[in-house]
């Protein structure tokens, strides 16, 4: 649309606008005084705000870091808001603000609970700073409300964390009583079932078994050596006899006697009577012959002409000790052998009672391990929690102070009666300018010629508006007329504004 065609249709509204002069200024008087109305009962939006900090930051953090819990800063904010929101703060807070009577019924003062947390807002400024912002109607109400709800914050807060420190450390000393006295009885239990379980631990029952095993097994290959000695023996006592008889024939001495004499010979040639191996071979050729004279009177000649000597034979004496020895030996080893095996059962029978009992000692053993654990744990647990509530008595957690308090506020905040003053008029005058226009767009009569030529219709001329002297007298009187209305309302708006911020009615 182009800057002509703009014109057109803003005389065709200044037009309809004149057409409807008396219309237009009704609207535009009861938009005036609707939007005036409507500020004389705008209520008045007094906002105060003040900012507490958290404080854990004490000489005691670094010592008792580990040993005490201490509540930690961050997301503080939230922890705020829900506490100042809460129906209980709330309540503590308007009781305080107001008064306990103040309120008719438990609606009103639902209500007003609902109004509060609506209105109070927290929000983080940093790590450790937090801002609480409150609006109400009037500046006096903002600032008792603010402050009657911080300050039951704070005092709640403490409370709280005592109480909730001090709760904390008598439901640990509870579970560490009550986990002491289940150590003192899994303890108890323990010891009656190892002092009545006198076969020893599965890892000595094995150690036993394998040591009988190893002398059954050394015992075992000793006998079997045992009784292939006594097959051998036996086998040697059938060879030999009794009895051993020794035959002497003259000429065995004689022989030696000859060979004797020979080297004798060979030697005195070389050498003379007093030689050392002459002489020594000179007494031995006198032995034989005396030996040859003695057995010839104390010996029996046989038939063959053979020398018998009858007498007890040692080596068969020998073996038959070493034969009835061995024999004692391998019974001996049998009653060894029995005596093992019957232990060897007896370990085995052994293990299968330690094996039965082992899951029973197992459980009361496991049972003891995880209450100790639990029970030292609990104990730590105890010793953080007196020190955690000692530190909230003291005043060493968690705190929280005023580091700007609320001040009244001295002018409400957003839009105010002027604004509604001034904007009535505005108002008005732009709703009768635009209802006007959009009558105009939505108007499907013909008010430009180009329209015909869009519609194929032949235009023959163009009828302007001609003023006549009586229509321009009209005119002006009727100027005047809106002028003088127009007065008449605008004095009047601005009475009832003056009378209504000077509060005359």
């Amino acid at each position: 649309m182009d800057f002509s065609q703009l014109l057109k249709y803003a005389y065709v509204v200044y037009r309809e606008l004149w057409q409807r002069k008396f219309l237009c200024l009704f609207g535009f008087a009861v938009i005036s005084f609707t939007i005036l109305v409507i500020g004389m009962y705008w209520p008045l939006k007094f906002e105060t705000s003040a900012t507490i900090f958290a404080d854990n930051q004490n000489i005691l953090k670094p010592l008792l870091s580990k040993q005490a819990a201490q509540s930690d800063v961050q997301n503080q904010a939230k922890v705020v808001r829900d506490m100042i929101h809460s129906p209980r703060i709330l309540r503590m807070a308007i009781e305080k603000g107001y008064g306990i009577d103040s309120f008719e019924s438990a609606e009103s003062l639902g209500l007003e609970i609902s109004r509060l947390r609506s209105e109070i807002l927290v929000e983080r400024l940093g790590d450790n700073y937090i801002k609480i912002d409150y609006s109400d109607s009037t500046s006096k109400d903002a600032y008792r409300v603010i402050n009657s709800v911080i300050d039951v914050f704070i005092r709640t807060s403490a409370d709280e964390q005592r109480s909730e420190s001090r709760d904390a450390f008598l439901f640990i000393d509870n579970q560490v009583k009550q986990y002491k006295d289940q150590l003192l009885l899994a303890e108890e239990r323990l010891k009656e079932f190892r002092s009545s379980n006198f076969d020893g631990r599965d890892i000595d029952v094995n150690a036993s078994i394998s040591k009988l095993r190893a002398q059954i097994e050394e015992l075992k290959i000793s006998l079997e050596e045992d009784r292939t000695t006594i097959i051998s023996l036996k086998k040697q006592l059938a060879e030999e006899s009794k009895f051993s008889s020794k035959k002497f024939k003259a000429d065995v001495y004689s022989e030696r006697l000859v060979g004797l004499e020979e080297r004798k010979s060979t030697l005195l040639l070389n050498y003379t009577e007093g030689y050392p191996d002459v002489v020594s071979l000179t007494y031995q050729i006198e032995d034989i012959k005396r030996a040859m004279l003695e057995g010839a009177g104390g010996a029996t000649e046989g038939d063959d002409g053979v020398v018998d000597e009858v007498r007890l034979n040692p080596l068969y004496q020998e073996l038959r000790s070493r034969l009835s020895f061995i024999q004692t030996q391998i019974k001996a080893k049998d009653n060894r052998l029995i005596a093992f095996d019957a232990l060897q059962n007896q370990e085995y029978e052994r293990r299968k009672r330690i094996a039965e009992r082992g899951a029973e000692e197992s459980e009361l053993t496991r049972d003891y391990t995880v209450t100790k654990r639990i029970y030292e744990d609990m104990l730590e647990r105890k010793e953080k929690a007196r020190l955690s509530m000692t530190l909230n008595i003291e005043g060493q957690g968690v705190t929280y102070r005023i580091q700007e308090p609320a001040l009244p506020p001295l002018n409400p905040v957003g839009l105010q009666f002027v604004h509604f003053v001034v904007l009535g008029p505005i108002l008005g005058f732009g709703g009768i300018l635009g209802l006007a226009f959009v009558f105009v767009m939505l108007d499907q009569r013909i008010r430009f010629s180009e329209r015909l030529d869009d519609l194929n219709v032949t235009t023959l001329a163009i009828i302007p508006h001609i003023n006549t002297p009586f229509t321009k007298r009209i005119v002006r009187s009727d100027m005047l007329t809106c002028l003088l209305l127009g007065c008449l309302i605008m004095a009047v708006y601005i009475v009832l504004a003056y009378a209504s911020k000077m509060e005359l009615f």
